[in-house]
This record gives C-alpha cells, sequence and structure tokens, in this order.
C-alpha cells in the first residue's frame, strides 16, 4: 500500500476530526481571501473610475463628497456654483475641455442628472474610452437631443427594463417619498452601453431641462440666462504633460480656484485615499480575524492530529515491525497534516470567492462598481503555499512523537 492510500484510509477512519479540522481551516482561508479580494478590487475600482475625471470642478464643502456625488453618484452636493465661475476656469490654458452637470434629482432610486451635451461623445468614463450607443457595444438609440429626451446607463436599463421610446418622471429629491414631476414627461432615447463604472447606474437629460422641470419656476430663467445660471459642478479635463502624466500646473490652479469664495478644484485621485482611511480600520478588523480563525484551526488540527496518533500508535508499531523506518512514520505524519491542510486551504479557497460573489452582487447593485468573483488576489497566489507550511509546522509535534514511538510497548495485545 502507498503513502497516498494510507494517508486516504487514515482521514476517512478519523472522517469526523478530519471534516471538523478542515472545514475550521476552510473557514479561516474563506474569510482570509474574500477579505483581501474585496479590498484589493476597491483600491482598483476606485482608482480606475478616478481615473476618467482628471479634476471635478464644485462647490466649497467637502471634497469627499464632491468626488462621490459627481464621480459615483453617492451622497448629495453641497452646494452650487455660478457659471461664470465656470466659463472663468475653462479660459485657463491648462483647462482642456469641461462639462458642466446639475445633481439633486432621481427616478425608481438611481440618479437623474442634468448634464452638457458632450458628456455623451467626448467625456472618457476611462483614459481615451468613451460612451457608445452601437448595438455590438451593448448599446441602443441615441445621445439625447431635445429638452425631453434622456439616456440611461446600462445597469438603469437593465434593472428596470427600459426599453427606447419609454417615458419617466423625475423626482425632485433622491430620497423616498421625494416630491415628482409629474408633469414632465421625459423620453428614452438612448441606452449607453455597459462601461463597467457607476456612470452605467445613473440617467442622463440634457443640462437646461434641469431649470425647466415643474417646480423649478425661481430658476427657469437660468436655462437661457447663462449670466444667473447656477451648476452643481463640471467635470474637467487638464492638459496633460507628453507621455500622458497629470500636469503639475494643476496645483497652481488648485490653488487660484480654491481661493475663490464659491468653488473649489478637487482632483479624485487625491481625495480617494482619504476614503480608504475612513473606512480602513474595517477590512483591517475583518483581516485580522479571519488570521485568528486561521490560527485556531490551526490548533485544532494538531489535536486532531493528537486524537489520532494516540489511536494509531499500535497501528505505528505495526508497521515498524514490518520494515517501517521511524522516517516513513514521520513522513506519514506529516503529510496527513499537510493534506489536512490542503483540503482546508482549496475548499476555503472556493467558500472565499462565493463569499466575494454575492458581496460583489451587493456592492454593484449600490454603487454600480463590478467586483468579479474570480479576481485573482494576492492572497489567491500565496494562501495555498502558506497553508501547507502552517500544516507542516502544526505536523511537527505529532510527528516527532509518532517518530519515537516505540515498537515492544505498544505491540502488546490489547485485552
Amino acid at each position: 500500500m502507498n503513502l497516498a492510500r494510507i494517508i486516504a484510509k487514515s482521514l476517512r477512519q478519523h472522517w469526523l476530526s478530519t471534516g471538523m479540522a478542515v472545514f475550521s481551516i476552510a473557514l479561516g482561508v474563506a474569510l482570509l481571501v474574500s477579505v483581501v479580494s474585496l479590498r484589493e478590487q476597491a483600491h482598483r475600482n476606485f482608482t480606475d473610475v478616478g481615473l476618467g475625471v482628471d479634476a471635478v470642478l464644485g462647490p466649497k464643502g467637502s471634497p469627499l463628497q464632491i468626488v462621490l456625488n459627481a464621480v459615483y453618484h453617492l451622497e448629495e452636493m453641497p452646494g452650487k456654483i455660478p457659471w461664470t465661475t465656470y466659463e472663468k476656469v475653462l479660459k485657463d490654458p491648462l483647462v482642456v475641455e469641461g462639462i458642466p452637470f446639475c445633481t439633486g434629482h432621481s427616478y425608481a432610486g438611481f440618479r437623474v442628472n442634468a448634464i452638457g451635451d458632450r458628456f455623451q461623445t467626448d467625456f472618457e468614463y476611462q483614459p481615451g474610452k468613451h460612451f457608445s450607443f452601437r448595438l455590438e457595444d451593448g448599446g441602443q438609440g441615441r445621445p439625447f437631443e431635445k429638452h425631453d429626451e434622456a439616456v440611461a446607463g446600462w445597469e438603469v436599463a437593465k434593472e428596470l427594463g427600459i426599453r427606447l421610446g419609454d417615458s419617466f418622471n423625475p423626482v425632485c429629491g433622491v430620497r423616498a417619498g421625494d416630491p415628482v414631476h409629474i408633469h414632465d414627461n421625459i423620453r428614452f432615447v438612448g441606452i449607453m452601453g455597459p462601461t463597467g463604472t457607476p456612470h452605467d447606474r445613473a440617467i442622463y437629460i440634457p443640462l437646461t431641462t434641469f431649470y425647466t422641470l415643474g417646480g423649478h419656476e425661481a430658476v427657469a430663467e437660468m436655462a437661457v440666462n447663462e449670466e444667473h445660471r447656477e451648476i452643481s459642478g463640471a467635470y474637467l479635463k487638464i492638459r496633460r504633460l507628453p507621455g500622458g502624466a497629470m500636469n503639475p500646473g494643476i496645483m497652481d490652479l488648485k490653488y487660484n480656484i480654491n481661493q475663490s469664495a464659491t468653488a473649489q478644484l478637487v482632483v479624485p485621485n487625491e481625495v480617494l485615499p482619504s476614503l480608504f482611511n475612513i473606512i480602513g480600520w474595517v477590512d483591517k478588523t475583518l483581516l485580522a480575524i479571519a488570521l485568528l480563525v486561521t490560527l485556531l484551526s490551526a490548533l485544532f488540527l494538531l489535536v486532531s492530529l493528537l486524537s489520532a496518533l494516540r489511536e494509531r500508535r499500535r497501528d505505528l508499531a505495526l508497521m515498524r515491525s514490518l520494515g517501517a523506518t521511524r522516517r516513513t512514520v514521520l513522513g506519514l505524519m506529516l503529510s496527513e497534516s499537510v493534506a489536512m491542510a490542503v483540503l482546508g486551504g482549496v475548499l476555503g479557497l472556493g467558500i472565499g470567492h462565493g463569499i466575494v460573489a454575492i458581496g460583489a452582487e451587493a456592492i454593484r447593485v449600490e454603487t454600480g462598481l463590478r467586483f468579479s468573483a474570480f479576481y485573482l488576489s494576492s492572497a489567491d497566489v500565496l494562501l495555498l503555499p502558506a497553508i501547507a507550511i502552517l500544516g507542516l509546522v502544526v505536523g511537527l509535534v505529532p510527528a516527532i512523537q509518532a517518530y519515537r514511538t516505540g515498537v515492544l510497548k505498544n505491540l502488546v495485545p490489547v485485552s
């Protein structure tokens, strides 16, 4: 009988303790895999999405709140900025392009943002990538052109079953129970192809439509009179250096704009790290719990092996009497320990990716960010070797005891 068959038979004979040890290891591994995977994908998603916007011109207030509203369609914008301020910023030689927007409306739980026409064709949601309405890209229809037209992000259209020609009445606000613009029927003329960004979970209408919605009589003049117009903010494209690096002059531009009493310049990739600093303690806590569970699993594995060793002293002594060397017995115990650890690791990887799949769907529903259950994190790459080494270390104590097992003493007949 070869070593593999002996190990398999031993694990079957002690199936209960083996199963509990394997499952406890799997639980710790699953927590480690899911926490690391979600953490790495969160960093990647927020960084990649932020790369699509060089800077956001917004009102005075929290820079993080401005980024969450403008880029991720979360939170609310802390105020408005004058159109004249926006036009002044556009004249700066460092600014290549600007796309103004107004937020604060919704429909069926999705944000409805009024935005400049060029957003549909010129805006880069990621470097070099533009929205598409072509069928081969997953889109339908065309960009909006008229006052009562709208386009929907891919996720919105999918979840609400939107078809071209359907109409809706926007809600004046983003909370349940906010008043509905019952006299404003806006028709969907386009569905943008999937981008894998939060823009898939928003609806867009012409900028001037925002000012003429029912109940907005106080600001209706802003639709035609830019001198008195206010906007929530604007996406800015900054002139870059050869090679694509951000122009260092943006710091001077930011300083000059931030001196005004009405606006500030926010660079998403400068602000987003603060978000991770705020929520970083969560994944650190979960990671610590996962490590603790894994260590407790290792102790449980040690106890299981010691218990199995006490039951198998006679078997091991019999193997020795039949010619097995001490090194063979030592290798057998170490192999069993490693096998149980690796089994737990493999099972834990499967459970961990299952947790990521469930979490990814919940995150997609809330934020529009896409997480993949098949993402290979640093934990996936390093975990099985680490678990195998852990199993080897844990198995040393029972292996050494097995190595020292006396033949004559343990072959005494059991009465």
